[in-house]
């Protein structure tokens, strides 16, 4: 006769509670339902498993050696139901993130950091890599989510516009443009600058802006991180444009922001890999990412991305 999960069952019922009646109550079947399983497994195995002394139901010394056999794979059996309840509530699995600096640096970390709090079974991985690298890794299916700049335009990706992000000018709170409410390239005429940016285009479009507005930019330090270059704000070095993520995390350790005009876009972008579902994970990551984003900018409540198969920059000056 070929053993069941449910004789099991039964034996384990009798031995803990001390007697079938008990057994079966737990069980809530019935005592002759119960006496009927633990004889068809003596029969399986070949060995009395109780016997009564005094009135009372003892397990036999093969019984006590079977049931902890039997207590390890009800072990076992509990640790899988535990790891389906895990899956069904979203504490287990990977999240894997490819980021460009802009936001990898002081944007993305924090976020992570809370919404790996809830979800301790879950493992995370945040790679940097440059927006001109990140195409490669979304398409070969390597990372769940990437964050670049837009636009990014390559089969197999989808893209959604996370922000147009625009720029702000970085100083210390001492310093005398910080009276102003934004900050226009005649308000930097010979006043120390350090260029940052994720590529050459957008050092290149800060000085097309300053050389349209007739200023000239001094630039003392270039840099293409925005962290590096909100450091150097911070060690006197003069004042930076970098974008709005970037500046929240420094006017929490004591620079201001002001905003930049014209205006500059970012045009910060998600990606994923167009032929991959979206796992439930990656959903109330973006969903957490989002609610962040829109706290930091004040947009609480105001959704800013659309999804597309390539997204297209903003109409106005794009310099990401």
């Amino acid at each position: 006769m070929r053993i069941t999960h449910r004789h099991l069952e039964a034996f384990r019922a009798v031995h803990l509670a001390g007697g079938f009646t008990k057994g079966a109550q737990l069980l809530g079947i019935s005592q002759p339902s119960i006496s009927r399983l633990v004889q068809q497994l003596q029969q399986a195995v070949g060995f009395t498993l109780f016997t009564r002394i005094d009135g009372r139901t003892v397990p036999t010394a093969e019984a006590l050696a079977l049931h902890q056999g039997v207590e390890r794979s009800f072990h076992g059996l509990d640790e899988v139901m535990q790891h389906a309840d895990n899956i069904r509530h979203h504490r287990v699995g990977s999240l894997r993130i490819v980021s460009m600096p802009a936001l990898a640096h002081a944007f993305l970390p924090g976020v992570l950091a809370r919404f790996m709090k809830e979800r301790p079974g879950v493992v995370a991985t945040l790679q940097i890599e440059r927006t001109d690298a990140l195409p490669h890794w979304i398409t070969s299916q390597q990372f769940d989510i990437g964050f670049a700049n837009l636009p990014v335009d390559k089969p197999g990706i989808q893209t959604e516009l996370f922000d147009e992000a625009e720029g702000v000018c970085v100083m210390p709170a001492a310093h005398s443009l910080s009276a102003k409410k934004f900050i226009e390239p005649k308000d930097l005429r010979n006043v120390p600058f350090i260029h940052s940016g994720p590529n050459g285009r957008m050092q290149a479009s800060i000085r097309h802006m300053f050389e349209d507005a007739g200023v000239h930019c001094d630039v003392q330090i270039e840099t293409p991180l925005a962290a590096v270059a909100c450091r150097l704000v911070e060690e006197g070095a003069g004042v930076t444009i970098v974008d709005p993520f970037t500046a929240h995390l420094y006017e929490r350790q004591g620079l201001v922001a002001r905003p930049f005009r014209p205006e500059l876009k970012f045009n910060f972008g998600v990606l994923f890999p167009s032929y991959a579902a979206r796992s439930t994970l990656v959903r109330q990551f973006m969903s957490a990412v989002s609610e962040e984003r829109d706290r930091i900018l004040g947009r609480a409540g105001a959704p800013r991305s659309r999804a597309r198969g390539t997204a297209k920059p903003s109409s106005r000056k794009a310099v990401a």
